[in-house]
């Protein structure tokens, strides 16, 4: 253990920092080629607005998805290299996740971080459970967003650190199309440089030029937008795409009405006449519970704890400027995870991942100086630790990298069987968008594939019209399969495909 610590910390920095970028990116490669051409059911989107992009359909593309610039790349990259469109979106992903580590090791150089504290991060990172266990195989923008949401902080970093211009500028650029990629990112965007009013240490006439420095950019494209809405009547918010959501007069009716509408069911259903007022302080402390659990899993029991020692030591551990930039975003984050769940009552790790990413990069500075102590601290308590926290991460990346159980796939083989066995190509009848996609039938805006179509299709007679079904199923509702045997006893199973651990399964039916 001594002597391999001894070995990073001597190894040159830049060639450790290529080394972690080119793991990353293999690993990303990696978790793209045990999906086996696995999709999540948005990237059905971004690849049906590639396509019309990449054939110079731009406006049928944004009317499939407004927020364009991911599917922009993927048919980019499509043109450019002759790949599918899903391959391009691995190519991708694979770059994006390659910017993504180099951008957190980074931060964690410029925080004060050396060889050892670098791999400690790479270490955390590539065992993180959610980014690259569960999101980092879906072909998503989230990628693109972690990628320069990270290479944003870098530069806000380093223009607090130094307070120069090119500085001040890539910050922006990185933040505008990390804000391309997920409209959340406007908030670091148009917040972060307040921290240079706050906390910057002189006078108030140099911290408001500075704070503008920051914002030259932002200024400037708010100008030019203002005058073209000024000089072309036929330009509105309403042409800004999902800008609008944040830019609505109504902003504060939009958040708080299911807020309101819910704290009423609560007052009146839950809470009853003499509780009724805590209401809504009842539902505000749910959320606060739900936002610090989320945190946690979406970062990571033993990274929250690594980072809680971390603030509590910040002044041995980080350089002080960093953890001002870092504590603002992680406010930022939470202020975003506070208003979506308040606008949406939804709480999506994806929502979180922002304030993981800060949470991981903290606890890589205590990672690190527990490494550190195992190796020059006599006491064995320290190389255990050390110990097992290298073996917990090492069997977490490798749980990650692990090929998937046999059922992952059972869609895709639902639909390659169907293509093999409908020679005859009789109507497919079938309720899934995924499924429509792996038989390569033409995309639709209208098409409606869940069970209240099944349902609607039953009850109106028009699902006998098909030769074959395919029915999604799952154990939590089993009235379903019942159901299809009382109303359509002319159809039996001839076919089952079922999830890992059978939870969830396809069905083919039939007509006999």
């Amino acid at each position: 253990m001594n002597s391999l610590i001894k070995k990073i910390e001597q190894s040159p920095i830049n060639t450790l920092h290529a080394v972690i970028i080119l793991l990353a990116m293999l690993l990303a490669a990696q978790m793209q080629y045990i999906q086996h051409g696995w999709i999540n059911p948005d990237s059905i989107l971004y690849f049906e607005s590639a396509k019309l992009i990449a054939v110079g359909q731009w406006k049928e593309a944004l009317q499939v998805w407004n927020w364009p610039l991911y599917p922009i790349l993927i048919a980019t990259v499509h043109k450019i290299t002759f790949l599918g469109i899903q391959a391009s979106a691995q190519v991708l992903n694979v770059l994006f996740f390659g910017l993504s580590a180099f951008s957190f090791i980074q931060i964690i150089r410029l925080a004060g971080g050396k060889q050892l504290t670098m791999v400690a991060g790479a270490l955390i990172l590539f065992s993180s459970q959610y980014i690259v266990g569960d999101v980092l195989e879906m072909l998503m923008r989230d990628e693109g967003f972690w990628a320069f949401y990270l290479t944003s902080i870098v530069f806000f970093i380093r223009f607090y650190q130094g307070f120069k211009l090119k500085d001040a500028l890539l910050w922006q650029v990185s933040a505008i199309i990390a804000t391309l990629f997920r409209i959340e990112a406007i908030t670091y965007l148009v917040l972060l440089p307040t921290l240079v009013l706050v906390c910057m240490n002189a006078d108030l006439k140099t911290r408001i030029r500075y704070f503008l420095t920051s914002h030259s950019l932002n200024l400037f494209l708010a100008l030019v937008l203002v005058l073209a809405i000024a000089f072309h009547g036929d330009l509105s918010v309403k042409n800004l795409g999902r800008l609008q959501e944040v830019f609505t007069l109504n902003l504060y009716e939009e958040l708080t009405r299911q807020l309101f509408s819910h704290a009423a069911i609560m007052s009146n259903d839950v809470l009853g006449k003499y509780l009724e007022e805590f209401a809504v302080q009842g539902l505000l402390l749910t959320f606060i519970y739900v936002m610090i659990v989320k945190a946690i899993s979406t970062t990571g029991l033993i990274n929250f704890i690594m980072a809680v020692f971390t603030v509590k030591n910040r002044s041995a551990l980080i350089e002080s400027k960093s953890f001002q930039v870092l504590t603002a975003i992680a406010l930022i984050s939470l202020m975003n995870m506070a208003l979506i769940i308040t606008k949406v009552f939804v709480m999506s790790s994806r929502y979180v991942v922002g304030l993981a990413f800060v949470l991981m990069i903290l606890a890589t500075f205590q990672f690190a100086n527990i490494l550190m102590r195992s190796s020059s601290h006599p006491a064995k308590k320290f190389q255990w630790l050390a110990i097992g926290l290298i073996v917990f991460m090492t069997l977490s990346i490798v749980k990650n990298i692990m090929p998937k159980a046999e059922g992952y796939n059972y869609m895709q083989d639902a639909a390659a069987w169907v293509k093999t066995y409908n020679k005859d190509n009789k109507p497919v009848f079938y309720d899934e968008t995924r499924v429509r996609y792996y038989l390569n039938e033409p995309f639709s805006r209208d098409a409606k594939f869940n069970w209240p179509a099944v349902k609607s299709a039953i009850e109106n007679g028009s699902i006998k019209n098909y030769d074959i079904l395919m029915i999604s199923h799952s154990k939590k509702r089993p009235e379903q399969e019942v159901l299809i045997a009382e109303q359509l006893p002319e159809y039996s199973e001839i076919k089952r495909f079922n999830q890992s651990k059978e939870k969830k399964s396809i069905v083919i039916y039939r007509k006999n």
